[in-house]
Formats: C-alpha cells, structure tokens, sequence
C-alpha cells in the first residue's frame, strides 16, 4: 500500500451570532440550574461542550464584565428573539415564522433547537425551499423537547425530536456531527432552551431520497445525505453504517492517499478524506482479473494527476479480508463507480465522457467545516 500524506485539518469553526452587536460565543451564558427539570424531565447539563471552540481565558477585568453582560442579555430574551436578532440566520427565522415553529419558540416550554445559516436554505432545491408542507417538516426536524446542552447529547448519543426522529450526536477526534450535520457551535443559551448551529439542514428520513433526487445531476449521478466530516483514529471503523457503497461522506481517518493510480485496496475511512479534500475517486471492481479495465482508467486518469488535479484510481473489493478477518468493502454494484463529496455515479462499462463531466463538476471544492 502506498504511503499516506500527513494532513492536517482547519481549526474547527465556531459560528459567531451576533445579538445586540455582541458576538455571543459558545459557554457564555449561564443554562438553568442542573437540578432544575426540562420539559422532558430531564436535567440539563453544565459541562462545556467538546467539540466547539472554548473562548480564550481575557485576564482583561473590563473585557470579563462585557462577556457577563452578554450573558445577561442572552438570558433575557427568548429562542425566538436570539434567532430574530442574530445576523445570518434570516432564512431560519422566515421558515419558522410560515411553519408554525417561531410560536413554540416564543412561549415557556423549554427546548433544544438545532439552527442553520442562510447558506443551507440555499443548498435546498428550490422545489423544496417551495413546498411549505415539506419545510414545515423539516423545521420540526430541528427541535427537541427540553433543554440540552451539546455535551449531555453526546454523552446520551442523542434523543428524539418533536417528529419523532431519533437525533444521534457523536464527537469524533475533531468536531462533531448531528444526524450528519456538523456542529458550527453550540450552548447559546436563552430564557426557554438553548440553540446548537449546524452547517446543513436535518431532513425527514422519509423524505431524504425524494428530496436528494431533485437535486441536479451533470453525468447521471446520485446525490446522498452528508454524514458529516469527523476524524477517527487510524484502523478504526466508522461508527455508523455508511449509506452508499462506496461512501461519499462520512467518519475518516485524518490523512489522505497520494492522488495516484492504485492496485491495492484502502478502507473507506481512509480514502473518504480525499473526497473532504476537493477529491475524485474513481473505484474499479472485478470478479476477476481486469487488466484492460485497470488500464482504461489509469490512461484516463493519469493526465489528471500529472496536472496537479485531486484524482486517484483505486479498487474495491468485496472479498478483501483484512488480518482481523474484517471484509472493509461491500459490493458496490458496477464495474465503476466515481465518487466526490456527496457524488456518486455508477457506470456499467468505461465512459470516459460522463467521468470528465464528473471531474470538472466536483473536483477541487473543498469540503472541510468552514
């Protein structure tokens, strides 16, 4: 196996809302008591959470007194007007307004509420961002009953939301994710509950492959729910279950492969970090031996790579069996699947026109939490 390169990762972004022309940073606010119960009964927890940025200690006495006063201010407005005095979160406050949401948000129920920017609204197809049913059902995706902080959701692996999805939040080696989505900040703490930014919208598990689908397509290839971009350490499995083969998202270890043709196989949590890293990765399977197909790939793809362009050729396997008699690939269903963040197309036979249409579309944008 050839050797891998050191990378390391961006500093994990905290996402500063702005209130009152504060900048309210994460852990500021003070939460309600831990022995005081939420609505769901449960206590809320005090701890710092692991996998936003912590505000630097300020020795400062005037600048601790401002950081109070934010705190202050925070606590006294409700979810509702955090969200309506914030800067970069007018989209979620529109949608939450027209859904019905905004009013829960205004009264005394406590509750846990995951916010994006503008940007993730944006994302959305427009036939989606239309469907006032179907958005309705998306803001309720992002809200809980009672109020949590980031640590004990991580600590409980999640809780059920309003709709009755199971929310899962994991911490890897850097940053976290919830159902996927990656945590931008967390612990803004208001009067009825507390808000966690993520980076991109929950969607309702029902309605995933529907919405996915109107996404557009430049070689016929499938769009997939992100799984978020947390490292593990090296050899170890991912802790969810990875919802294509191959991957195009997901836990990863945090370097990458040598952009290169090769002929022995990687674990997927190696090689997802080149996706991460503005990649294109062009897989081959076989029954047996290909030797024309290994050739037709690599004369397509080493013009790429000689140009300096994140592409590597590599194969995948179903009957590879590592020495701990684990089987790292499943059968991805095609000769040839070519994957980038989120992308994937299959292909029945070498089509080195839709490939090209592939690499020009998704190579080179990077993925990394911003």
């Amino acid at each position: 196996m050839s050797r891998l390169l050191s990378y390391t990762r961006r500093p994990y972004a905290l996402l500063g809302i702005i209130l009152f022309g504060l900048v309210f940073t994460a852990c500021q606010s003070t939460p309600p008591a831990a022995d005081e119960p939420t609505a769901t009964g449960a206590p809320v927890a005090t701890e710092a959470p692991a996998p936003t940025d912590t505000p630097a200690a300020d020795s400062n006495a005037a600048a601790s007194t401002q950081e109070d006063t934010n705190a202050e201010a925070a606590q006294a407005v409700s979810l509702m007007a955090m969200l309506q005095r914030a800067e970069g979160l007018e989209d979620f406050v529109s949608y939450a307004e027209s859904s019905g949401l905004a009013e829960k948000l205004e009264g005394d129920a406590l509750y846990t509420l995951f916010v994006t920017p503008n940007a993730a609204f944006d994302a959305l197809p427009e036939q989606v961002r239309n469907d006032a049913d179907l958005m309705a059902q998306i803001m309720d995706e992002h809200l809980i009953e009672g109020a949590f902080l980031i640590q004990a959701l991580i600590e409980a692996g999640g809780t059920p939301n309003v709709a009755g999805t199971d929310i899962v939040v994991m911490r890897g080696g850097t940053g976290g994710t919830v159902n996927g989505s990656n945590i931008l900040g967390a612990d803004f703490a208001g009067t009825n509950g507390v808000i966690h930014v993520l980076d991109t919208l929950l969607l309702p598990p029902a309605q995933q492959a529907e919405i996915m689908a109107l996404y557009p397509s430049v070689a016929g290839e499938v769009t997939y729910v992100m799984q978020g971009n947390i490292h593990i350490e090296q050899g170890e499995t991912s802790p969810v279950a990875y919802n294509s083969t191959p991957p195009t998202s997901g836990p990863h270890y945090p370097n990458i492969v040598a952009w290169q043709v090769y002929e022995e196989p990687f674990a997927y949590e190696q090689v997802i970090h080149n996706l991460e890293d503005s990649g294109v990765l062009i897989y081959y399977q076989c029954a047996e031996p290909c030797p024309a197909l290994f050739q037709q790939l690599s004369d397509f793809a080493q013009p790429y790579i000689d140009a300096g362009r994140h592409v590597a050729v590599v194969p995948n396997d179903p009957s590879w069996t590592t020495a701990a008699g684990v089987h790292p690939h499943a059968d991805m269903g095609a000769p040839i699947a070519v994957v980038a963040w989120q992308k994937l197309l299959k292909l029945d036979e070498f089509d080195g026109d839709k490939m090209a249409q592939f690499i020009e579309a998704y190579e080179g944008i990077d993925h990394h939490v911003k």
